[in-house]
């Protein structure tokens, strides 16, 4: 517990009142100011440990293309660099999915993380639900960190969760849901 007295703070403790004189209250604050730099520079240096909500700049680009031209520029763009690159048959597949996703579904709103998963330091998988206006679809992302940036090894997407998430269907359900 802590007391101010006459401008000077006072800690009180279980051996009785100290004085904490200005150096050592200055003493405190840089501790404290070298703790959040620290906290910040691991969070810069290390994005799985940034906020949860928050999707891989890969996926997150791919995302806002999606919202302003379309599922198919979104695939592209995640598409590009990676395994599926030259796999004509995969893209046309996924493009057609969310065509007929499109006319079930609706509009494209916004993707929504569920959870990331560290596989090696090179690797992630990164698994979200994509938001539409009338329902959702859920999708699962292996990127890979080979060279500069990060690039979307595969790309999967179902409306089951179960299908995506398979500790979903181990977790059973609950009487409550």
């Amino acid at each position: 517990m802590h007391k101010v007295r006459n401008g000077t703070l006072k800690a009180v403790s279980p051996r009785g009142p100290q004085s904490l004189t200005p150096m050592k209250t200055s003493s405190i604050r840089v501790a404290w100011a070298r703790l959040f730099t620290l906290a910040v520079c691991l969070l810069a240096l290390n994005p799985t440990l940034a906020a949860d909500s928050e999707l891989p700049k890969i996926l997150q680009a791919g995302f806002t293309l999606w919202s302003r031209g379309g599922a198919d520029i979104a695939l592209d763009s995640w598409i590009k660099g990676g395994l599926m690159e030259n796999e004509t048959a995969r893209a046309t597949e996924l493009s057609n999915y969310f065509k007929t996703i499109d006319r079930s579904l609706g509009n494209f709103k916004s993707p929504e993380w569920v959870e990331e998963k560290q596989i090696s330091k090179t690797t992630q998988i990164v698994y979200l639900a994509i938001n539409f206006d009338r329902g959702v679809v859920f999708g699962k992302f292996v990127i890979y960190h080979g060279g500069a940036n990060w690039i979307v090894q595969d790309m999967v997407f179902n409306t089951h969760p179960e299908a995506i998430m398979p500790w979903l269907a181990i977790e059973g359900t609950k009487s409550s849901q």
